[in-house]
């Protein structure tokens, strides 16, 4: 009997001890700690549970190792631990913490493709914002072409050019290039079957691949929003006449793609031999010169109606517009004396 009693009084002691034990450890998981720093750091991969406890202590997230330590046996988690890069801004818990890393809930860069840029642009920005090589987003842009469904039929594009559709993105830091890409042409169908709900593609004054060709074009013209309708009703009403886009643009681009680029165009520039100058060859260059957001888009599908053929940049990045060379010649003339004047 005795020992029937030792033994009940054991146990109902170790369930004691282990309660109090618990509500022990889930005070302490539960209080608050405030970060030592804000900035972002990583937990490395391969890295064991204590040498992840020892980062966290380190940077003011955690008390007590061994604590913690017990909690993550408790719990389970002593393998679930994520590698990556994390941020805490406030007071945080150890419960919070752990679940956070728990959750692989790493901390997201923000990575913005602005309207108009090109792959390349879009390539060195990814090394000058941390996320790896230029070389090795331009590799993998050229290696992801698999990845475009040319929406017009054509079996012939080659590049992502026009395919990066620009916006904020939000990557971590270790996303391998592949995947912002895939991201980022994602991104861009997704507006296209949007467009192509609201405006049936049989109303478009050109085809999907050619919309986006011509857009590019309109997206590197135009500096105020406004007029993008009005540009691509120019380019448009050319290509109904089969007159010579003589697109400058297209030329730049021509000349980037070859490394002769030297910061302004020359008479002898417009001369260079590429299918994309358009002053030397009629109708749409055979691929968009950059990415186009969605007003550019839009403004080529709803384009404005209007008879012009001409324009000139002139102040504020406004263009002006005319109907004939002669009217387009004075425009240019007048633009020419007012900066002389200047």
């Amino acid at each position: 009997m005795r020992s029937s009693r030792f033994l009940r009084r054991s146990i109902l002691l170790l369930v004691i001890l282990g309660l109090l034990g618990y509500l022990y450890l889930d005070r302490e998981v539960s209080a608050f700690h405030t970060p030592a720093s804000t900035d972002p750091f990583e937990i490395p991969p391969g890295l064991s549970a204590r040498g992840v406890l020892k980062i966290l202590r380190e940077r003011g997230l955690i008390a007590d190792e061994r604590l913690t330590m017990t909690y993550l046996v408790v719990t389970l988690n002593w393998r679930a631990l994520r590698a990556g890069e994390y941020r805490f801004e406030g007071p945080v818990t150890t419960r919070g913490v752990i679940g956070t890393l728990v959750d692989g809930a790493v901390y997201l860069h923000r990575f913005t493709v602005p309207e108009g840029w090109t792959v390349a642009e879009v390539g060195r920005a990814w090394e000058e914002q941390g996320f790896g090589k230029a070389e090795e987003f331009l590799a993998a842009a050229r290696d992801s072409v698999d990845l475009v469904k040319d929406p017009g039929g054509n079996p012939s594009v080659t590049s992502l050019e026009g395919y990066l559709f620009p916006e904020t993105y939000s990557f971590a830091i270790r996303t391998s290039p592949r995947e912002a890409i895939e991201a980022m042409v994602a991104r861009f169908r997704s507006v296209m079957e949007q467009l192509e709900k609201r405006f049936p593609v049989e109303s478009w004054p050109l085809s999907p691949r050619e919309t986006l060709i011509l857009a590019s074009l309109v997206e590197e013209e135009a500096a105020v929003a406004e007029e993008r309708p009005l540009i691509a009703s120019v380019f448009l009403n050319r290509l109904k006449l089969r007159i010579l886009l003589q697109c400058d643009p297209t030329v730049v681009y021509a000349l980037e793609e070859s490394n002769k680029y030297q910061g302004r165009l020359t008479r002898t520039d417009l001369r260079f031999d590429s299918p994309y100058n358009t002053y030397r060859y009629a109708g749409l260059p055979p691929g968009p010169i950059a990415n186009p957001g969605l007003r550019a888009l839009e403004a080529v599908i709803r384009p404005a109606s209007s008879r012009y053929l001409y324009f000139v940049r002139t102040t504020g990045g406004r263009h002006t517009f005319s109907e004939t060379l002669a009217a387009h010649n004075r425009a240019v003339a007048a633009y020419r004396a007012m900066i002389g004047r200047k």
